[in-house]
């Protein structure tokens, strides 16, 4: 049973680590995320919930699985700092857009003002 848990959580592990590597990409501006990436790392977390909930119960004798608990832990703390480095990101990318169509505005103004006078 407990060697059932220490590959639950290896496998959990791997997935959370490969979302990871495509939000690192995503921040780098190297890769993208999509709705189904999402919603994929959303089923794991939840899925695993109540798995780390119970860990200290299920794995307190098994070695590999505290071991690969802990490792889901650290990943979901590298997840989170993630998740806040993509807010910045957005937040950046939302900043730029907001300023190109300030310009767009602004040119198109200028085109206005020409075909009057012209």
């Amino acid at each position: 049973m407990n060697s059932n848990r220490s590959d639950l959580f290896a496998s959990a592990n791997l997935e959370l680590y490969a979302f990871l590597s495509r939000v690192d990409g995503l921040v780098q501006g190297t890769s993208d995320l999509d709705a189904k990436d999402v919603r994929a790392i959303g089923r794991l977390l939840e899925t695993m919930a109540p798995e780390i909930a119970n860990a200290p119960r299920n794995v307190s004798d098994d070695a590999g699985a505290q071991e690969q608990v802990q490792r889901y832990i650290s990943n979901l703390r590298s997840l989170q700092v993630s998740l806040e480095q993509v807010r910045c990101v957005m937040l950046a990318r939302r900043a730029k857009l907001d300023a190109a169509r300030q310009h767009i505005e602004g040119v198109q103004g200028w085109a206005n003002a020409y075909r009057q006078t012209a």
